[in-house]
């Protein structure tokens, strides 16, 4: 049986909006009680209420990720009323420049909020799971976190991070019955998603995207891409590493600014913002 074959309790950060906001909504629309954690409590509770009438069952758990005493709190309050089954780790921003223009600043909260952001969360949960013996942890990451992308140098490094890490921490937790999964998902159409270019690359629509993330919730495999496209360039990543680097610098070189260094900090080509569980 899956994981969300029976009704559980199921925390997902960075559920304001984009993939977080519809992941909460499609999860209580199966039955399953979600919990809407972000900075933003009034978007929470919104959400919450609009989850409500439609008769789900939704928890509102305000928390800064990139905050330990906030994550301590609201992961407190959250275990209080009960244990948490799953945890989504879906928070995260993408801003996309060429390394040098990027302020060291951006670099660091960035690294902030999609690795240490993920580990902050999942190191308050992982007690009870692993009392309980049952617990599912699943990391939202990016196909730029395993072939890394000109333009996104940084965000590359925070979803490789993330990735090491959640490999390495189910060999850990796995003999105590939780499960660690990592969702490669895919570039996707929300609000923030669309700030973020490449050339030839299809942005999938987002009830797409939250499809593939609860299969990947249900079946809790080590690793699953959300499509078909995707499973296939994570084959030939292994095999043809080289050939498949070039393909992704390829679709990002228009987006590059004609000259690098100190002067071209003046001119970013981009916009820059975040994308929610790019």
């Amino acid at each position: 049986m899956g994981t969300l074959s029976t009704s559980k309790r199921i925390l997902v950060t960075g559920a304001s909006r984009g993939i977080g906001r519809a992941t909460a909504l499609a999860l209580a629309r199966q039955g399953h009680t979600v919990a809407l954690a972000a900075r933003d409590e009034g978007a929470l509770r919104e959400l919450a209420g609009e989850i409500a009438r439609a008769g789900g069952k939704a928890e509102v758990a305000p928390m800064d990720v990139t905050d330990d005493a906030s994550v301590e709190r609201g992961i407190a309050r959250l275990l209080e009323a009960g244990p948490c089954d799953v945890v989504i780790n879906n928070a995260g921003s993408c801003d996309q420049a060429d390394f040098l223009v990027q302020k060291m600043e951006t670099q660091r909260s960035e690294m902030d909020l999609n690795y240490w952001g993920a580990v902050r969360v999942t190191r308050a949960l992982l007690p009870s799971m692993l009392a309980r013996r049952s617990g599912v942890v699943v990391n939202v990451s990016s196909m730029l976190g395993i072939v890394a992308s000109p333009t996104t140098a940084n965000y590359s490094a925070t979803k490789a991070a993330l990735n090491a890490w959640s490999h390495a921490l189910r060999g850990e937790v796995g003999r105590f019955g939780v499960q660690v999964v990592v969702f490669v998902a895919p570039h996707t159409d929300t609000a923030s998603g669309r700030r973020v270019r490449f050339d030839g690359v299809v942005s999938l629509p987002v009830e797409y995207t939250v499809e593939a993330l609860l299969r990947a919730v249900d079946r809790a495999p080590r690793q699953a891409a959300a499509s078909p496209v995707y499973r296939l360039l994570l084959r030939l990543a292994g095999l043809f590493p080289a050939f498949i680097e070039s393909r992704v610098a390829a679709s990002a070189r228009p987006h590059l600014l004609p000259s690098y260094g100190a002067g071209a900090r003046e001119s970013p080509a981009l916009p820059t913002g975040p994308i929610q569980g790019a």
